[in-house]
């Protein structure tokens, strides 16, 4: 089995830094919703911010999927089904670090809405095919 495929996560935390390395505010809140599924070749996920209120601010919203590959440190998601219909028929290219039930997506410094960002999204893996189930 492939090693990340039969797998589902859930998001608990999100982090950004400019393109200084200074810290900025999660992008997804201090209590992110998200859920990440690999199966058959496949990735989709789907996330948000999941605080009560945020105010004024955009609430932070993303999901897309599509086939995937995996190097064992490098995800490539051929985009074919988005919320963005800008990434249709794109990739989306994900640094992975795994660390025993935990996984950490890095996407590349890029431009979110008028500033660069570098982030990390950790997730928690909640479900695996072989029948393994973590976090909580």
């Amino acid at each position: 089995m492939h090693l990340l495929d039969g797998t589902m996560w859930r998001l608990v935390e999100s982090r950004a830094w400019d393109a200084e390395g200074q810290p900025l505010p999660a992008p997804y809140g201090a209590r992110p919703v998200g859920q990440i599924t690999f199966v058959h070749g496949r990735m989709l996920a789907a996330l948000c911010n999941g605080d009560a209120d945020v105010g004024d601010a955009d609430r932070g919203f993303s999901s897309y999927g599509g086939p995937y590959t995996f190097d064992g440190t490098t995800l490539v998601v051929m985009v074919d089904v988005a919320a963005d219909r800008s990434r249709l028929g794109g990739k989306q290219v994900r640094n992975v670090v795994l660390e025993g039930s935990r996984m950490l997506l890095r996407p590349p410094l890029r431009r979110y809405g008028d500033a660069q960002q570098r982030r990390e999204l950790a997730w928690e893996c909640v479900w695996r095919a072989d029948g393994a189930a973590h976090g909580g």
